[in-house]
């Protein structure tokens, strides 16, 4: 997280001291948040669109937080930000067509949303709350699209609510007195909890659920909400179709003040998921990246294509991917491809999966896998720990918690390794202080390179089960990917209707169809005992 508010003293009667945003630090925040490897921006913020216009970065193009967007999209990075509360055309940069904007509803009389709106309708003030520094009718609304542009800007994309929504907050602080915003509010003092108003609350809202999205396929490309031939269904077009506005019309529809709606984080989390033999399956798996410095001799272990680009990027520490290592089938990093060179092909010999609930239930429990990592010399040293006495441990040593770069099978005595899965191992190099992970068929190399202890000290160098990069089939599908969601190992159409698996149901992308519903059903797939004896839905 990065902070561009700052107090400043405000000249009213009497003088107070009100909260200050710095734009120029926002626009560095941004940078720096891709830089370190961002999957999802929330911009909370915005300039008017009676100051900017709605097409600002057309017009300036090289601007900082012009060139912040350019950067995301190269990075795929999909950036939220708040539409405003003007009751007028969407503020920048919500406007631009790069990013998902996010307006605000309030709790209406009947089944439907109602959009925010302190005194409707506009121009109508009656009840607006009054800020003493700007005009009576501002910070009343939310804003929308109300000269949508055929390019794309001033699109107004999702809501979220608006109106006194309870968080987080700085204790002791309120943020906004006008609109009743902070700690203060509506009673309690000093509890890090209050209420607040505005389109600023309805953005990290949509960013929780892209963050949740991402999670589930952290290889799914942001895309566009309404993709056309030729271009994939990502992030914007899976939110954008499941909204309950969309499900309850039958179909995505766009409204000038609704946009799409307002998201249903289940439904869009099912898509994201697939189904397979007519059920929502409950987990994927995903590639884990494995990075090495000879800098700083040190592994590196992701889930996150844009955090390995961060260390792939970072010349000062020369992270690269191990040639030795199996690309991953079908997909590249993302780039800007007028402005870069293509990086490096994506390789991983593990692949680990990505929801917290186990495939099949006579399978063993799933265990998180968090990402931590401590300075050392000329750089940084990287691990991943799986349990809270683990992490407690690192921490004690100087090693900081990051976050969960996905899940595997937690081991048990005696072995009960899922099909097709193997023992993954994290052992400890004592001469070049690191600690590093990888599967059972790499243990015998990576030990006679002096992996031997264990890390943290006195744990268990086992750390379970993972999957191999092993794709029996050729298809495009990791056997560990298509054992997790029911596909079949030796079939590139598992239900014979013409239509490859990974074209109905890619690694890489959402699902497009079933691939063991047509031609002669889920005769070959493995979903026939995945669900033999009932789904547990989520």
């Amino acid at each position: 997280m990065w902070r561009a508010g700052y107090s400043e003293c405000v000249n009213t009667t009497p003088p107070q001291v009100e909260m200050g945003f710095n734009s120029n630090a926002s626009d560095r925040g941004q940078a720096q948040a891709i830089d370190t490897g961002a999957q999802v921006l929330n911009l909370s913020f915005g300039a008017s669109s009676e100051y900017v216009g709605t097409t600002y970065c057309i017009a300036y193009v090289n601007t900082a937080s012009c060139l912040d967007l350019s950067y995301a999209k190269s990075r795929d990075v999909a950036p939220v930000a708040s539409s405003g509360n003007d009751r007028i055309d969407l503020q920048f940069p919500a406007s631009d067509p790069r990013v998902i904007s996010a307006g605000g509803f309030q709790q209406g009389a009947g089944t439907g949303i109602v959009l925010w709106d302190e005194s409707p309708p506009p121009p109508n003030t009656a009840h607006c709350p009054h800020d003493p520094n700007l005009p009576l009718g501002l910070e009343c609304g939310t804003n929308f699209s109300l000269t949508y542009a055929a390019n794309g800007y001033n699109h107004q994309e999702l809501l979220g609510s608006a109106q006194s929504v309870y968080s987080t907050t700085y204790p002791y602080k309120n943020w906004v007195d006008y609109p009743q915003c902070g700690d203060g509010y509506p009673s309690q003092w000093g509890g890090g909890v209050g209420l607040c108003t505005g389109t600023s609350m309805s953005a990290p809202q949509i960013s929780g659920v892209v963050g949740l999205l991402r999670s589930i396929n952290p290889l799914v490309l942001t895309s566009v909400p309404e993709p056309g031939a030729g271009v994939p269904v990502g992030l914007r077009a899976s939110l954008a179709q499941t909204t309950a506005e969309a499900q309850a019309h039958m179909g995505l529809i766009w409204d000038v003040h609704l946009g799409y709606g307002h998201p249903d984080a289940a439904a869009a989390a099912r898509k994201m998921l697939g189904k397979v033999a007519g059920a929502v399956i409950r987990n994927r798996a995903t590639p884990l990246f494995r990075l090495y410095s000879s800098v700083t001799k040190d592994y590196a272990d992701t889930t996150s294509p844009q955090y390995a680009l961060t260390l792939l990027i970072n010349q000062t520490h020369d992270y690269v991917q191990p040639t030795s290592l199996p690309a991953v089938p079908g997909y590249h990093f993302p780039y800007d491809t007028v402005n870069e060179t293509a990086p490096a092909t994506p390789r991983a010999s593990v692949y680990v999966l990505t929801t917290e609930v186990r495939p099949r239930n006579e399978w063993p429990a799933l265990v998180p896998l968090y990402m931590m990592d401590k300075p050392k010399t000329n750089g940084t040293e990287y691990m991943l720990v799986k349990t809270t006495p683990e992490i407690q441990q690192a921490h004690s040593s100087g090693y900081n918690l990051r976050t969960i770069q996905g899940y595997i099978y937690q081991a048990c005595t005696p072995d009960c390794i899922p099909p097709g899965a193997a023992k993954l191992w994290r052992e400890y190099k004592t001469s070049d202080a690191d600690c590093a992970t990888f599967l059972n068929s790499e243990k015998a190399t990576f030990e006679a390179n002096g992996y031997t202890a264990a890390c943290p000290a006195g744990s268990g160098k086992l750390l379970g089960y993972a999957y191999p990069a092993t794709d029996t089939d050729s298809d495009g599908l990791p056997d560990g990917f298509e054992y997790v969601v029911g596909t079949s190992l030796a079939r590139t159409d598992s239900d014979g209707d013409g239509v490859p698996d990974e074209t109905e149901f890619p690694m890489i992308g959402v699902p497009i169809s079933d691939p063991c519903a047509g031609g002669s059903g889920a005769r070959y797939c493995l979903a026939d005992s995945l669900f033999k004896y009932g789904f547990e839905p989520l």
